[in-house]
């Protein structure tokens, strides 16, 4: 009887100890975050730690909209640019776990009318940037299927496979491809697949385009703006829909953190079937992109992976060996990424802390 109240005692040291740490780690990181946004005038951010499937930091810095002095606060809709990839890379993975689709599955099983030249193209380049296939850089309200027959008579940069490109084509062709499979919209898919099951409420995309001599959107609750020349300028990028893969996804940390927290809790598929996001598909530097377009990271014995998007609008780092995630969302159009590894920083000792942001000059 004796030994069991120790180890009972036992367990509730270890469990305050743990929570007191959580506490220095958390106010260690708000002033690290209040230090960068002093000294690069970065309006606002969003901050967020999961651990094991356990929220240990979640809070707003700084302001949603200068205009109106409204503060960041963990609904803040904040534009994840690039970080989109994140959310159809877990459509991809949930559609690989269900048996939707195959990798080695070729592109034209799911797309008609395709050109000889794209006979090699299988569902894995789409997803690692090695298709070949050309960036789209024309009418940005055209949808997917005209923006394809341009892509299918354009040239492939290089032999599918043959090595990674990021500027590519290749989110475009996978949104068809994924509508295809699944017989839904890609907003409706990913709604079904990924944000109902895990609760992420507050995030959309806008749908904004031109009308006329209008610009019409919808309507998403606690929208932040973005920012240039610290705060002095507003801008909006126009992500056009058949590149919503790719980019334009507006989410809150909150939702960031329930996407992190249902990744860990296995809500969407297993820890094996994640593991396939840290692989790289090609090049074995200390950095590529996975299998499913994840970045891919390597440092202090550590493998890591996620995304930026802006290129510093947000910052998503998952530390598979250490179960932390780490969020950083800004709208800041100026900020470079490196906020949420500066952050890992403080949680993660292999990682050397003594980071710092950095920004670039928008012409």
């Amino acid at each position: 009887m004796k030994a069991i109240g120790l180890l009972v005692l036992a367990l509730v040291f270890s469990r305050v100890d743990a929570a007191a740490q959580q506490g220095r780690e958390s106010a260690e990181v708000d002033r690290f975050v209040q230090r960068q946004m002093d000294s690069l005038s970065i309006t606002g951010m969003a901050v967020g730690v999961v651990k094991d499937g356990q929220i240990v930091h979640l809070k707003g810095y700084g302001f949603a909209s200068l205009e109106w002095k409204q503060p960041v606060t963990e609904h803040t809709n904040f534009q994840v640019a690039s970080c989109s990839k994140l959310l159809s890379s877990t459509v991809v993975l949930r559609s690989l776990a269900e048996g939707r689709l195959r990798l080695s599955d070729p592109v034209a099983r799911y797309l008609d009318s395709l050109p000889a030249s794209w006979s090699g193209i299988q569902v894995q380049h789409l997803l690692n940037h090695s298709s070949g296939i050309p960036f789209f850089n024309g009418d940005p309200y055209l949808d997917g299927m005209a923006v394809l027959r341009a892509l299918r008579d354009s040239a492939l940069q290089f032999s599918p496979g043959a090595r990674q490109s990021y500027m590519s084509g290749d989110g475009i062709v996978l949104r068809l491809v994924l509508e295809k499979a699944w017989g839904r919209p890609y907003d409706q898919l990913l709604k079904d697949l990924v944000t109902i099951p895990a609760g992420m409420t507050d995030g959309g995309f806008d749908h904004e385009r031109r009308s006329g001599s209008w610009m019409r959107a919808d309507v998403l609750p606690g929208k932040a703006t973005t920012y240039y020349r610290n705060g002095n300028i507003a801008y909006k990028f126009i992500y056009p829909e058949y590149m919503y893969t790719a980019g334009g996804y507006f989410a809150s940390l909150r939702d960031m953190a329930r996407w992190a927290v249902a990744l860990d809790k296995e809500l969407f598929f297993s820890r094996k079937q994640e593991a396939f996001a840290y692989q790289c598909g090609s090049a074995s530097d200390s950095a590529c992109f996975s299998n499913v377009g994840w970045g891919v990271e390597r440092e202090g014995g550590l493998t890591f992976a996620g995304h930026s998007g802006g290129p510093g609008l947000a910052d998503i780092l998952r530390f598979p060996s250490k179960g932390y995630t780490i969020i950083v969302l800004s709208n800041d159009g100026e900020l470079l990424p490196g906020m949420a590894r500066a952050v890992a920083g403080f949680y993660i000792k292999e990682l050397d802390p003594k980071l710092s942001a950095a920004k670039f000059k928008r012409p």
